[in-house]
């Protein structure tokens, strides 16, 4: 019997790790919207992949905004009629900074696009997938998320609050059908990452498109029994 084709939202799709997991889920013959919030991010996406560029719907959404999210997931439905699986890729990175001497802007930066990101799009979308019975969530925390690093105390934080709270929402909903799940990565084999640190061993990283695989895998029928897990996916890194 031919595999069932799903309905999938990707916030932070046009990113490298979102574009490669974009490409993963339309290889198994998915239906991908990705979030974006700069034009040059859709541009970006579209130059280093134009096979997937008339594959992929482009969704504007400001994730740190409850209201531009609720607007978001409701033209997603609209639009597509139900959401089978989110997976929260948005994030971003700041370190180097002793907690004495980080500012809180950045601070809250942190918190709102690693954290603040995740819970209102899980929060959005849960009552929809509640009501159908059935949904995927995979959230992207990190391994610095698991310990306190010096010199990235609002990155810990904010990325081991996307596991506290993937563990908190997964007991909320576990009679209900869904299954919420995070990986958490560390160093990935990106041309930005290359490009920032040029001496370091590259083969040690994590190739997204491994990463890929096991998200693809927390969103399949064969996860069922994986609720509330926090995936390490930092192989040798």
């Amino acid at each position: 019997m031919a595999k069932q084709k799903r309905n999938v939202l990707i916030t932070g799709g046009t990113g490298f790790l979102g574009s490669t997991v974009t490409k993963a889920f339309l290889a198994q013959g998915d239906t991908v919207a990705v979030t974006y919030l700069f034009d040059n991010e859709v541009e970006r996406f579209k130059e280093y992949n134009p096979e997937l560029s008339d594959k992929v719907t482009f969704i504007y959404a400001n994730v740190i905004e409850e209201s531009d999210v609720q607007k978001t997931v409701q033209d997603y439905l609209s639009q597509f009629g139900h959401l089978d699986i989110l997976v929260n890729i948005v994030g971003g990175f700041v370190g180097g900074i002793p907690a004495v001497e980080l500012d809180e802007d950045r601070w809250d930066f942190m918190m709102n696009l690693n954290l603040k990101s995740v819970f209102l799009c899980c929060k959005t979308v849960l009552p929809h997938m509640t009501e159908r019975g059935f949904g995927k969530i995979v959230n992207i925390s990190a391994r610095a998320g698991l310990k306190g690093e010096s010199g990235l105390s609002a990155y810990c934080v904010s990325k081991g609050g996307v596991r506290t709270l993937t563990e908190a929402l997964a007991a909320e909903v576990m009679d209900s059908g869904i299954n919420v799940n995070c990986i958490m990565p560390s160093i990935m084999d990106t041309p930005m990452n290359r490009e920032a640190m040029p001496d370091e061993d590259h083969s040690r990283w994590v190739k997204t498109e491994d990463v890929a695989k096991v998200i693809c895998f927390l969103t399949s029928d064969d996860s069922a029994i994986i609720n509330g897990a926090a995936i390490p996916v930092y192989g040798r890194a």
